[in-house]
């Protein structure tokens, strides 16, 4: 054997081994191995508590477990992404979301059949935990991730698939979007949860919905499918305030449903929008800071824009409202699904309250109608305007 092919071969024994000693599954690991914001150190695969800032269900009063797969970027640290704020709605609703996060050193040759396999042996031991429902979702390489596990698991009880990513068709590298098709056509799963945005610029802008429509509109399977005329858009829109406002809810209802039938699931329109943006970016109690509740102490047009508002700047979705700093004192306070924000020192001037963001981004709060809001980059290159709406049971 020539030197450096058995160079080759003993680093792939040792990762080999390496790989065996991370597997061990983790559903009965103790609070503190589920922390957030972990560090990996020698570690290819971890679990995380998505949100923990939210309780924990627990196995015995827990609709179920959702295990969350990352995307893919190379050499990033891309088991630093959160998971989308629609999941957040989920944890709420009394499913358990927890992250599978995966070093990038753990993402070359192999990497798909490596999660796969990781995710199919964690989904076997939060069952064994005795969580009645497992359900695998994930957001583009995790999203395929999450239809390859169900095409080779018949055990798993729902899957959603965020911008799922396609496979290389040959050894050219061209992407195969029938991959997906493929998969849905043979894949036994209790139900399944589709996004394909729209002008989603990783898969080239293909359109992979009216194809996946067809394949699930003949099976006796329980699906969501959030095609391109969905409003969502841009191949990270699963991952977006706007998704999260639209459909976290339909979601939730879909995954909760007890018996749906094997058709296609439709969203209603959302009912009380504000709900949404209040449950998603409003801290809690102990953490909620003075609101503003008479606008005599202060200059206008602060009295104009008191009480909570929010708004959809691009995809994200931010919630606003002036802030009784003390002793005349103006604060705002900014939270955003794309930034998470706090309270900020304040000025009113032309008008307008005006405040500068840790990130040195301005925002600007103007009145009219219910008010408009303006974001606008540290540097100036780029600003986002939208209309706000008042949240009326927050007066």
């Amino acid at each position: 054997m020539a030197p450096a092919l058995s160079l080759r071969v003993g680093r792939a024994a040792l990762l080999a081994v390496a790989l065996l000693l991370s597997l061990s599954p983790r559903a009965g690991a103790a609070p503190e191995e589920l922390a957030c914001n972990q560090q990996p150190g020698n570690r290819f695969f971890w679990l995380e508590r998505a949100f923990c800032d939210l309780p924990t269900n627990g196995p015995e009063r827990a609709n179920g477990v959702i295990i969350w797969n990352h995307g893919i970027s190379g050499t990033t640290q891309s088991w630093m992404a959160p998971a989308p704020p629609a999941f957040r709605l989920l944890q709420a609703r009394g499913w358990d979301v927890i992250m599978l996060k995966r070093h990038h050193a753990a993402e070359g040759d192999n990497a798909l059949y490596r999660t796969v396999q990781r995710t199919l042996d964690e989904a076997k031991a939060f069952r064994k935990a005795g969580y009645r429902k497992v359900v695998l979702a994930g957001q583009s390489f995790g999203g395929y991730v999450t239809l390859e596990a169900i095409d080779t698991s018949p055990d798993i009880d729902g899957a959603v698939a965020l911008a799922p990513g396609v496979r290389s068709g040959s050894a050219t590298g061209r992407l195969d979007a029938s991959i997906t098709d493929q998969i849905l056509q043979r894949a036994k799963v209790g139900r399944v949860a589709l996004l394909f945005p729209k002008h989603d610029a990783v898969f080239n802008y293909i359109e992979r919905g009216e194809s996946a429509q067809a394949v699930l509109s003949r099976r006796p399977l329980p699906y969501l499918l959030l095609d391109e005329t969905s409003g969502i858009t841009g191949h990270g829109g699963g991952h977006t305030g706007r998704f999260a406002l639209r459909y976290g809810v339909c979601l939730a209802d879909f995954l909760g449903a007890p018996n749906p039938p094997g058709t296609r699931f439709t969203c209603p329109p959302v009912a009380d929008e504000s709900l949404i943006a209040r449950e998603l970016l409003l801290p809690p109690p102990s953490e909620r800071p003075t609101f503003v509740r008479e606008g005599a102490g202060f200059p206008e047009p602060v009295g104009a824009l008191i009480g909570l508002r929010w708004a959809l700047l691009g995809d994200s979705l931010v919630l606003v409202a002036p802030v009784d700093g003390g002793a005349g004192r103006l604060r705002l306070m900014y939270r955003s699904t794309g930034f998470k924000g706090g309270v900020y020192d304040a000025t009113v001037k032309d008008g307008a309250i005006r405040a500068t963001l840790s990130n040195n981004a301005t925002v600007t709060l103007k009145p009219g109608g219910e008010g408009t809001i303006t974001w606008t980059a540290s540097d100036g290159s780029r600003s986002l305007d939208a209309p706000l709406t008042r949240d009326k049971d927050s007066d």
